[in-house]
């Protein structure tokens, strides 16, 4: 075995630092999915208006490539 590997632990700590880990991990995944999430939704919403004003224009012909 190489002296340099660490075994993987397969039974979680239950102790109080094992669980309070746990949860800050669990936290700061919810964080970052809502800002994502956020982020993701103002793209969408600006994608969608964006879309719709290319659409009116064309609908007058003011854009010729559509």
């Amino acid at each position: 075995m190489n002296a340099l590997a660490v075994p993987l632990q397969l039974v979680p700590e239950v102790g109080v630092p094992g669980i309070l880990s746990t949860l800050v991990i669990v936290v700061l995944a919810i964080v970052v999915a809502r800002v994502v999430l956020s982020i993701a939704l103002r793209v969408a919403v600006v994608a969608a208006v964006v879309v719709g004003i290319l659409w009116f224009f064309g609908l007058l012909r003011f854009i010729p490539f559509l």
